[in-house]
């Protein structure tokens, strides 16, 4: 052991990612079950991306981390990305802290569909909803992580599906 070693992070797992329920992943992070690389909360996006492959956007307004389609929450598959948006104070450090899936058209509804399935599947029903002629929030709560489906109509219709540390 170094003198300064203890001031370097840990790396370990504290879990066996092969071996744990969808609870117990969503405590500590998101997995990429395709390639079993997890992104842990609170981490930075800088030390994420030595080990997960992730293209960044840089925008007038934010930063769009592009995470690429992959499979999460026992078999979901998506495209995924995480924004940091420039006015905002959480955003400085880039923190991982959610992450998320957009759709805009016809494959909005379809993709409603079933990401509310799964979720219902995986976590039981919504604990929250909130719903009328134009939009659809629904939220499910797993200890200290949100799941949010929104649907909405602007224009066309819309889907935000987020996965966020509270």
């Amino acid at each position: 052991m170094g003198l300064f070693d203890f001031f370097k992070s840990k790396k370990k797992l504290n879990f066996d990612i092969n071996n744990c329920s969808s609870i117990e992943l969503l405590d500590n992070g998101i997995l990429f079950e395709d390639n079993k690389k997890i992104l842990k909360w609170g981490s930075s996006i800088k030390d994420i991306s030595k080990g997960v492959e992730v293209k960044e956007k840089l925008f007038a307004d934010r930063t769009v981390y592009h995470w690429g389609e992959h499979k999460i929450l026992n078999g979901l598959v998506l495209e995924l990305t995480t924004t940091y948006w420039n006015y905002r104070e959480d955003s400085v450090y880039k923190r991982f802290n959610s992450i998320s899936f957009n759709i805009s058209g016809d494959e909005a509804k379809k993709y409603l569909g079933l990401i509310k399935m799964h979720l219902q599947k995986e976590f039981g029903e919504a604990r929250e909803e909130d719903i009328s002629d134009t939009q659809i929030t629904l939220d499910w709560f797993i200890n200290e992580t949100r799941l949010r489906l929104y649907f909405y109509e602007q224009h066309i219709n819309k889907l935000n599906f987020e996965i966020s540390r509270l």
